[in-house]
């Protein structure tokens, strides 16, 4: 006899047969279900705001590769979705659940509401309504697999009740089926056939200088790089990343050859201008990993892997394309190349590398005067745990992170798709994803004043996550662009400053108010012992370190 099941009974069975452990919402939002989430085990953590408990519904996803799941009431759907578009730049298959008034509140000047589909409608995969209380069933597995698979995105599902309440509380007429293969991504695993492996493996052969460039697909799919390592080493390939594929190789490997775009390297960006062959593997290709489509240059061949058919050739139209799941597709690959030595290419990348970091290394000096961010960074890396998750901002934060850590396939590098203030919700969501290993947050001032109350949030729940502050009282990355506005203009000199520059903040002062451990490091020397401190104490501790507000990255460009 089918067991029967209240709505809220029939979400909460859904999350628990995936394997979902932990929720995120917003106050007033399915309560009936959070009530039946505890009774299994799952976690229910409340933000301060619907977008901060999207971030961390990302981060959640991206560092577990389950599901992440968000929810709020009707009127925070709006915010709700704000925060599921950086999972849809991102590439993260998360769920959003909100409520909504039924027929006799909508379209009717009803308080607090409007159409929250619209909301999603350009930042999901999928996009449903319960009109009926009884399509929860149907349209709920629906957006569990369409998130978890081909290219994993964020989906929407507007339940009907204010707060999801009116389905909750019905009882479900279908028969609850577990499906717990959609609760994790990749969710169906394809590969290519064997005459498209064939051509490809012809193309990569006849290449004198390839080099792969390693995205966010592998980093999902692959996240330990065995199989991108395998196909790099036999083909003797120099391997590039995006700033969302960063960890899935190691950055001091002899094959390592940069991260590539505007938040990358020069000599990523060398690299792929100087092959004769780039392989796209699972990468959106974008104006950011190509500098404007000019690194490689547009009659570059391509090859590229995806498990999106959409993607390939989209943007280079000399590409030989290949849909599958990036592990899979790699592992069919190095099965069909053949055993090459490239020791001339590989020579060249490598110069390209050593003079680049030296670049780096020359700005990480201490110096006597402020701290210099890239120190801060340098001396960061090279104490991040081998097991450490590390999220970063969008900006300048991406660029320093993504050039300056040096991450290995052990840890995992995450950053945000294109939010300012993601950062650190997100690292709240991976802690939740993975008590047992260190979680460090690495956020500008700017950035962190976004979501700073979810500070209360990790403190009431015990969420051990470590916040690095790189605290330069500025919006850095605005500077040049203000500047530029306001050049030779004396008099409007003032309100420039007011555009880019913050009053000063004391945030280790404000993390002991929400009852976090702050730390202020006003001196390079202090640095490591202030990280050290932070990895020892239980609970969430922000390191804020004051930073020379000049300092800037290395730009990201192609040196003649």
């Amino acid at each position: 006899m089918m067991k029967k099941m209240t709505g809220a009974e029939f979400i909460a069975e859904t999350l628990k047969s995936k394997g979902i452990d932990h929720v995120f919402y917003e106050e007033l939002a399915f309560y009936f279900t959070t009530k039946q989430l505890e009774k299994y085990g799952i976690r229910n953590i409340l933000a301060h705001s619907e977008e901060a408990a999207g971030y961390m519904a990302d981060g959640y996803a991206r560092t577990t590769n389950k599901t992440g799941v968000c929810m709020s009431q009707a009127i925070g759907s709006a915010n709700l979705a704000a925060s599921v578009h950086d999972a849809y730049l991102g590439n993260t298959p998360v769920v959003a659940l909100t409520g909504f008034k039924p027929d006799s509140g909508f379209q009717k000047n009803g308080y607090q509401e409007s159409d929250h589909r619209a909301h999603f409608s350009g930042v999901t995969k999928y996009n449903q309504q319960t009109v009926d209380a009884q399509q929860l069933p149907h349209l709920l597995r629906q957006c569990f697999r369409e998130a978890s698979t081909g290219k994993p995105r964020p989906v929407h599902l507007n339940v009907i009740g204010y707060a999801g309440e009116l389905a909750e509380k019905a009882e479900m007429r279908d028969e609850f089926i577990p499906e717990p293969e959609f609760g994790s991504f990749p969710a169906k695993r394809t590969g290519a056939d064997a005459e498209t492996i064939t051509k490809a493996a012809e193309i990569m052969n006849a290449a004198k200088q390839p080099v792969i460039v390693a995205g966010r697909g592998v980093y999902f799919s692959d996240p330990e790089g065995k199989a991108l390592y395998k196909l790099a080493a036999k083909g003797d390939i120099p391997v590039a990343t995006t700033p969302d594929g960063k960890s899935v190789i190691d950055e001091t490997d002899p094959l390592w050859a940069g991260v590539v775009g505007g938040y990358g390297m020069d000599c990523a960006n060398q690299t792929t201008t100087n092959a004769d062959l780039v392989i796209y593997i699972g990468s959106m290709i974008s104006d950011q990993t190509t500098l404007n489509f000019t690194a490689p240059s547009k009659g570059t061949q391509i090859l590229q892997i995806d498990i999106d058919g959409g993607e390939l050739g989209k943007n280079y139209a000399k590409t030989y394309g290949i849909m599958g799941d990036a592990k899979v597709v790699m592992e069919q690959l190095e099965e069909a190349i053949c055993k090459t030595s490239r020791n001339e290419w590989r020579a060249k990348v490598e110069e390209f590398v050593a003079k680049d970091l030296a670049r780096w290394d020359a700005i990480a000096t201490s110096g006597d005067g402020p701290i210099q961010t890239g120190y801060l960074c340098k001396t960061f890396s090279e104490m991040l745990p081998d097991n450490a998750i590390i999220s970063s901002d969008t900006g300048w934060s991406a660029t320093w992170a993504s050039c300056t850590f040096r991450t290995k396939p052990t840890q995992k590098f995450m950053r945000a798709g294109g939010s300012l203030g993601w950062g650190f919700p997100a690292a709240i969501g991976a802690k939740c994803g993975n008590p047992d290993r260190p979680v460090f947050a690495f956020v500008g001032d700017g950035a962190f004043y976004y979501h700073l109350s979810e500070l209360e949030t990790a403190v009431r729940y015990g969420i051990d996550v470590n916040v690095i502050l790189n605290n330069n009282s500025h919006f850095n990355q605005c500077i040049p662009y203000v500047a530029e506005a306001y050049d030779g203009d004396e008099e409007g000199y003032a309100t420039y400053k007011n555009k880019v520059e913050f009053k000063p903040t004391n945030f280790a002062a404000l993390a002991e108010a929400f009852g976090a451990t702050g730390i202020r490091v006003t001196e390079a020397a202090e640095i490591k012992g202030a990280i050290e401190k932070a990895v020892s104490i239980d609970g969430p501790v922000v390191v804020e370190v004051i930073t020379d507000p000049t300092c800037t990255p290395v730009a990201a460009f192609i040196e003649e």
